[in-house]
């Protein structure tokens, strides 16, 4: 039902453009902005037609002003490609209903989330999901998030039912009261640098090593699918028409799903897990940004960087510092590798070089080490002794038989330290 109103608002947004530029020249006159139906015009339509459908009266009407909600942002974000230069534009796709797998509910009422120990709900743990037309959903509360959440006065925006080959999922959007933090100075700020050899270098020394997953049981259930797909285009070329999937097939198909999600729930909360730690032991954090999506199409690169999920590190980490009251602050990583952290000299830095020996001051440092200082310079500024903290011992090797300095002084290469894979820190729940 939801696909059908989907594609029924869509059927109706093209077929109207295209009666008008057939009677038109698009390249003279433009499309009146008129017909042009707006959100809330269609959620008025929506209102009378319901009246006349008995299916869509048995449900809330939240459920069908979902729909119009995720149709709008569709368009909008439609328009928005178009607006952009140099780029064509995707145009929206008709969903089939196999592919519809989740159901949002904007502006619920308070009466849909029923907690624990209440009236409507006898429960000692389980919270419930009473939503009209759709059968009812318990769910725990890890940690006591939500409760802690509605309890200092946050207000729930939209609840979403997903489906994922795992399990049924309920997320639930809440926005926050706005509160004034106290403005407290940054003492102990860090600069954040990507890599591929290392997945973060930060300012104090620490390298972060590369991830390397473990993907055999996803590609052996690829190659099981991919035979079994084998075979079922054999026996279509032999019937000359084209076949059902059978259930063998279909179980397969599911396996290799749970398998892409089991790896991408266990990646999140690794990344989590390590945002969560950056963000209780620094008081301010400066990381770079860069187009981490641009960079995985190279030829060289990509699927290393595919490989360390960069891009998903700065939206959790500044999840997890708005939630802390810290500072994070997007840095642009322009002459950061180039500019000396002690002096500010700037010299050429070829990506062959991996170790920054200064022409004026004589410091000899990590590359690495030395950019994610200056970016925790630009965001914070200069610390006391920012520019003799322990650095990169990994890189004594490329400098030969130079001797390593001690910390604080400069004119040698100083050494750093590495997180074993084994240190992991506290896990930290984020999903209900």
């Amino acid at each position: 039902m939801c696909a059908e109103l989907y594609n029924a608002n869509l059927e109706s947004w093209k077929g109207t453009y295209q009666w008008w530029k057939e009677r038109h020249n698009p390249e003279v006159e433009e499309f009146p902005s008129e017909w042009n139906l707006s959100l809330f015009d269609r959620i008025k339509m929506f209102t009378k037609v319901r009246s006349d459908l008995p299916e869509w009266e048995r449900l809330s009407v939240q459920v069908g002003r979902g729909v119009l909600y995720r149709f709008d942002r569709t368009i909008q974000s439609f328009y928005k490609r178009c607006a952009e230069e140099g780029k064509k534009p995707g145009y929206p796709r008709f969903k089939p209903a196999r592919r519809w797998k989740s159901i949002e509910l904007p502006d619920p009422t308070p009466s849909m989330l029923q907690a624990p120990g209440t009236a409507k709900n006898q429960s000692v743990k389980w919270w419930r999901l009473s939503v009209k037309g759709i059968p009812r959903m318990r769910f725990r509360d890890k940690g006591h998030r939500l409760e802690k959440a509605l309890g200092m006065g946050a207000t729930v925006k939209e609840l979403r039912v997903v489906r994922t080959p795992l399990r049924v999922e309920l997320h639930v959007v809440l926005k926050h009261p706005d509160r004034e933090l106290p403005e407290k100075p940054v003492t102990n700020p860090v600069g954040i640098g990507t890599g591929v050899a290392d997945r973060l270098i930060l300012s104090d020394g620490t390298h972060i090593p590369a991830r390397k997953p473990d993907h055999r049981s996803i590609i052996r259930k690829q190659k099981t699918l991919s035979k079994a797909d084998q075979a079922h285009r054999e026996r279509e070329k032999e019937a000359g028409k084209k076949l059902p999937y059978s259930k063998t097939m279909r179980k397969k198909q599911k396996a290799l799903a749970k398998a892409h999600r089991r790896d991408k729930e266990s990646a999140d909360q690794a990344d989590f897990r390590l945002c969560h730690e950056l963000v209780t032991t620094f008081d301010g954090i400066a990381i770079e940004n860069s187009p981490y999506k641009a960079w995985t199409r190279s030829r060289r690169f990509g699927k290393k960087l595919h490989d360390q999920r960069l891009s998903s590190i700065p939206p959790k980490l500044g999840h997890k510092a708005a939630k802390a009251g810290i500072p994070l602050e997007m840095v642009d990583p322009a002459y950061t590798t180039t500019d000396c952290s002690q002096c500010g000299h700037r010299q050429k830095m070829p990506l062959k070089a991996r170790v920054y020996e200064c022409g004026n001051c004589g410091m000899v440092m990590c590359r690495d080490c030395n950019s994610a200082i200056n970016k925790s310079a630009r965001a914070f500024g200069r610390t006391p002794g920012s520019g003799g903290k322990p650095r990169c011992s990994r890189a004594i090797e490329d400098v030969g038989v130079r001797p390593a300095s001690p910390p604080g002084e400069s004119g040698g290469l100083t050494g750093c330290r590495t997180v074993p894979k084994n240190d992991s820190p506290t896990a930290v729940n984020y999903s209900l």
